[in-house]
């Protein structure tokens, strides 16, 4: 179990490495999880929608999760909040320009900044960590790692050395900064110099213009530069000969930033979107179109009879080189939104996700991919059978708790009408390897989908998502996430379909 923590903390880096070496900032994402966890329109969405609060607990009961609770004191009520920083984006796009992928580190950089409450047992955690490194990589690698720990100014460092991380487009060192207090800890990981700075200056302190416009009280912001070069690229022409686009196209590439801000308050949720120009006659020009857009939009919708209430409340606004979008979202505005999307009543017991029915009745997508074990895998060549495809990732608490479920329902049928695939969703085979091993599950049959080829054709934006497939080749069931009677149900939906 202990090796995940190590591939985890890689799967991070690997995630950034496309957002993001210069401390100038490009990008920048903070969410302030105490406040929104705290405030009223945080327990109104939980008591409407009980889904989201079942997910979160499954997380926490989740037994890899639990233990390093155990271990480091650190649980997830304690996360107060989290901030991302990147640089960079004109070397991405340059890097793009040439097919290649950006160096992290140094044409690119990120900041991961987490804070929590109260005290947390770092040690315990740089104990998992060199514990699951020594387990992937051998003891020299672990030397070789707790040799650059140190300590300066109440903190500790820990350098993540670039040929440990397996990843060609990083061609630098990452630095990690602990620090724990009565007031609470923090936890620092990215590109050195940004670390570093982070660090002597206390916080991070993102120099946006939007963000002087965006609502004060806001728990949830993400802003970003637009480089001008953007609307350079392929695909962002206009049609010049139209007058309305003409006059769109210069509008819109006036634009040099873009912010959005969510305010969970009392009794609403405020959304509020950002656009700063490079003028103020661009912001005007931007501002015309945006109301004029809101003005169609909304008539278009009352029209048809259809129209939600909130789009009436939308706002539009232009202030010097800004243009602001802002709108309160209601209680009333949620049932609006629940019955549109045909969401489960709120009275109810939580239910599991249910994906959408697009799928079902249709021949199912063609799957061609390689085993676990280094065979083949065609979808097609098991016609004949109930196939149930589970796209899953190590890293997913619910993943794990549901496989030992589908495991031993679809175990109580012959193998020769009844087969389950495990699709690993974009890891490598060593760490499904070792991860397998570690939960003494090596008979389960395991599909590579390492670019999540086969993830996109069944539509797959969560994990884990259960995908039933009949004797004819047909979707029958798709089912997302974990609930306590997955087994259960999945066995009478396999029992059903062998009946036909």
């Amino acid at each position: 179990m202990k090796s995940r923590y190590f591939s985890l903390l890689l799967l991070c880096l690997s995630s950034f490495s496309f957002l993001c070496g210069k401390p100038s900032e490009d990008f920048s994402f903070r969410v302030d999880i105490t406040s929104i966890r705290d405030s009223g329109f945080m327990k109104l969405l939980e008591k409407k929608f009980p889904q989201a609060q079942m997910l979160i607990d499954q997380a926490g009961q989740d037994d890899d999760f639990q233990e390093f609770s155990k271990l480091t004191g650190l649980k997830i009520d304690d996360l107060e909040s989290i901030e991302v920083s990147a640089s960079g984006f004109d070397k991405i796009m340059a890097a793009q320009a040439q097919g290649r992928k950006p160096k992290m580190g140094s044409e690119v950089g990120f900041l991961v900044v987490a804070k929590a409450k109260g005290k947390v047992n770092f040690d315990a955690v740089m104990k998992l960590m060199m514990d699951s490194l020594e387990e992937e990589e051998g003891p020299e690698a672990r030397k070789k790692v707790e040799s650059t720990r140190k300590s300066q100014g109440g903190k500790t460092y820990l350098t993540l050395p670039k040929e440990l991380l397996d990843e060609p487009n990083i061609d630098s060192d990452m630095l990690m900064s602990m620090s724990s207090g009565e007031k609470g800890s923090v936890l620092a990981l990215g590109v050195p110099a940004q670390v570093m700075a982070y660090n002597k200056a206390g916080k991070l302190d993102p120099a946006f213009a939007c963000l002087n416009v965006l609502a004060k009280d806001r728990q949830l912001t993400f802003a970003m530069k637009v480089p001008p070069s953007v609307w350079t690229q392929p695909g962002m022409n206009f049609d010049n000969q139209n007058p309305l686009m003409a006059g769109l196209a210069n509008a819109v590439k006036g634009i040099r930033e873009l912010g959005v801000s969510v305010s969970f308050r009392e009794e609403t949720l405020g959304l509020e979107v950002c656009v700063n120009c490079v003028d103020a006659q661009s912001a005007l020009g931007l501002w015309t179109v945006a109301q004029g857009g809101l003005g169609m939009a909304q008539l278009a919708a009352s029209q048809e009879g259809q129209a939600p209430a909130i789009l009436n409340r939308i706002k539009t606004q232009a202030l010097e080189k800004n243009v602001v979008v802002k709108v309160e979202v209601l209680s009333d505005d949620l049932d609006e939104f629940a019955e549109m999307a045909g969401l489960p009543a709120s009275s109810g017991a939580p239910t599991p996700i249910k994906a959408s029915d697009s799928l079902v009745g249709l021949p199912a997508p063609s799957v061609k991919t390689t085993l676990l074990d280094g065979a083949k895998f065609d979808l097609a060549e098991h016609k004949g059978k109930v196939v149930v495809l589970d796209f899953w990732a190590t890293w997913c608490g619910p993943c794990v708790r549901a496989l030992p479920e589908l495991m031993k329902a679809t175990s109580s049928f012959p193998k020769n009408q009844v087969a389950l695939v495990a699709v690993n969703q974009g890891e490598k085979s060593k760490q499904i390897k070792k991860f397998l091993k570690q939960k003494k599950w090596e008979s389960l049959t395991v599909a590579l989908d390492p670019k999540a080829v086969a993830g996109k054709s069944f539509k797959v934006e969560g994990i884990p998502q259960t995908v039933i497939i009949d004797k004819q080749g047909k979707v029958r069931h798709v089912h997302v996430g974990f609930s306590p009677n997955i087994g259960s149900r999945l066995k009478k939906e396999i029992q059903a379909l062998l009946s036909e």
